[in-house]
């Protein structure tokens, strides 16, 4: 599918229906990381699910290109779990993760036939509880494991390998009569290859105290990175991976475990970053350009909530829209000679429309700027529309290129935001 070109024309056209800030979404490209990760798994070991983590960005209509083309739901809350239902997931196809979950729901979820991975001790007590009350039916059940992979900080989720918690959390849940224990499930936060070749090891060294068990899946969870240009690669202390690179050292270690077919356990990636990352962009407006002391600063119409405000050390790549002849403007190009001397700087630092003093969407920028033109952020698309809270001004629209600029997301009304409160 050829994709829209974005012009300060379209944008400003778009900004009068939708506000001065905005995200534009490609979901022909989410469709593309999609199938390009699943595929790279896939020839490196076959029975290979993408469970799409809804938390990362769960705009229903992503959540529904994953359904509709086969892949599941991983889920962390009941906010989710109802979404998953709203959109006609199979429960089956649902995998529940996380640290705090609540009996009724874990219940629910179990007794439809859904997946739910064990992050803690207290659950177990919640699989006595359900096998009492339920001794006709069978039960099974994953469970996280904490790697320690000589990171800095042990993880604070799963059971711990090294003490013994997660051997003995097994023994305890396969001591339930109508309960076993039938997936592992290893997640870490960290994106480099070394950290997955580590929680491959580990989970090598799991399945070697469980020689004959079958496993009725791996869920390696997620952490991949997606696609990111040259200039955005250099953001990183080290060389982002390929889907082909994680595919190789994951996939490509299962299919080692495994030889035997008949003892194949599904696998399971749990991407979220890595398919939706590079599908958004934040279109925010140049409010104004002031001076204080010797640097400049530009106000826009956008805030750092509106991009993941947990990651402060990544500079996204930009690109600047300018009226001027309609001209498309990358940082340090000057595309227009109708561009005054007074509309070039060095150095400008652009700023968020919020109150808080460290609102910085970008520092250190040089090129063309002026009042009016349109700032385009890149690489928006994961931890964003998630983590956005109403602070100051409500949240914005999504609108889908892909879709002829259609709306996904509706522009949200102040009515919204106070409508559970008491006045």
């Amino acid at each position: 599918m050829q994709r829209a070109e974005l012009t300060y024309g379209k944008l400003n056209e778009l900004s009068k229906e939708q506000g001065d800030c905005f995200y534009i979404l490609d979901s022909s490209a989410f469709v593309d990381n999609y199938y390009n990760l699943l595929n790279a798994f896939r020839n490196y070991y076959d029975d290979t699910e993408i469970a799409y983590s809804y938390k990362t960005n769960y705009l229903p209509c992503l959540c529904k290109i994953v359904n509709e083309n086969g892949g599941c739901a991983e889920i962390v809350s009941e906010m989710e779990w109802w979404l998953t239902q709203k959109i006609d997931v199979t429960p089956q196809k649902v995998y529940y993760n996380g640290p705090y979950k609540k009996y009724e729901f874990f219940k629910e979820i179990l007794l439809k036939g859904g997946n739910i991975n064990l992050d803690s001790e207290y659950e177990i007590d919640f699989l006595k509880k359900l096998a009492n009350k339920y001794p006709q039916n069978i039960f099974k059940v994953g469970i996280r494991c904490c790697a320690d992979i000589g990171q800095e900080v042990s993880s604070r989720f799963g059971f711990d390998i090294n003490s013994g918690a997660l051997k003995n959390a097994i023994e305890k849940i396969n001591a339930i009569n109508n309960i076993s224990v039938c997936g592992l499930h290893i997640h870490l936060p960290y994106r480099d290859l070394d950290s997955f070749q580590k929680r491959v090891l580990k989970l090598e060294e799991i399945l070697r105290d469980y020689p004959d068990y079958k496993w009725k899946y791996i869920s390696m969870g997620g952490g991949y990175m997606g696609r990111i240009d040259e200039t955005l690669s250099k953001e990183f202390d080290f060389i982002p991976p390929t889907y082909n690179d994680y595919a190789k050292i994951v996939a490509g270690a299962i299919k080692e475990m495994f030889p035997d077919k008949d003892n194949y356990p599904k696998l399971i990636i749990e991407p979220g970053s890595a398919l939706v990352a590079d599908t958004m962009k934040l279109v925010t407006r140049v409010v104004d350009i002031k001076k204080s002391r010797d640097r400049y600063i530009a106000t826009l119409t956008g805030s750092t909530y509106n991009m993941n405000p947990s990651v402060k050390n990544v500079r996204r790549t930009i690109k600047v829209y300018s009226d001027e002849n309609n001209c498309i403007a990358k940082e340090g190009e000057v595309l227009s000679t109708n561009i005054s001397e007074t509309d070039k700087y060095e150095n400008l630092d652009m700023a968020g429309y919020t109150c808080i003093e460290g609102d910085y969407l970008y520092k250190g920028y040089s090129g063309n700027l002026k009042r009016g033109d349109f700032v385009v952020f890149n690489n928006v698309g994961s931890y964003s529309i998630v983590m956005k809270p109403p602070f100051i001004l409500p949240d914005v629209a999504v609108v889908d290129m892909a879709e002829d600029f259609k709306a996904q997301k509706k522009i949200q009304t102040v009515d919204r935001i106070f409508e559970d409160a008491v006045i």
